[in-house]
């Protein structure tokens, strides 16, 4: 493997790793301002996960030399849940399609997890957890 693609890969990770980070932060907010009109920050919030989604894309893009065309970058800012498992299956061979697909899958419902226990934690740390039963 070379330096490159090592590098490719880190920063990969680590735009994975902010991700989740700023899903967790935003569920953080979102329980804060609960009571408040936050749909601003949620706006904020959600626009700073689609330039890390992005920056995700584009150092793919990069690892394997290829260049997405402008109306796919559309796609995938107005319909990422169509767009970006349409890029994974073009830019994959077979039997390795399916496996990137459904990684993209498990990251969505890892940062709806995460952005779920940051809301929760902070409501449970603020005293407005509902009541169970």
């Amino acid at each position: 493997m070379t330096q490159a693609a090592t590098d490719y890969r880190r920063h990969k990770r680590i735009a994975l790793t902010t991700l989740i980070g700023a899903s967790l932060v935003l569920g953080i907010v979102d329980a804060a301002l609960q009571l408040q009109s936050s749909s601003g920050l949620t706006f904020v919030g959600s626009l700073a996960m689609l330039i890390i989604g992005f920056r995700w894309l584009t150092l793919d893009a990069a690892e394997l030399d290829i260049r997405r065309p402008m109306w796919l970058n559309i796609g995938i800012v107005m319909a990422a849940i169509v767009f970006v498992p349409y890029y994974l299956y073009k830019t994959r061979p077979a039997g390795h399609r399916l496996p990137a697909i459904a990684s993209f899958f498990a990251i969505v419902l890892a940062c709806a997890l995460t952005s779920a226990v940051g809301a929760a934690t902070m409501m449970y740390l603020s005293g407005s957890m509902p009541a169970p039963g």
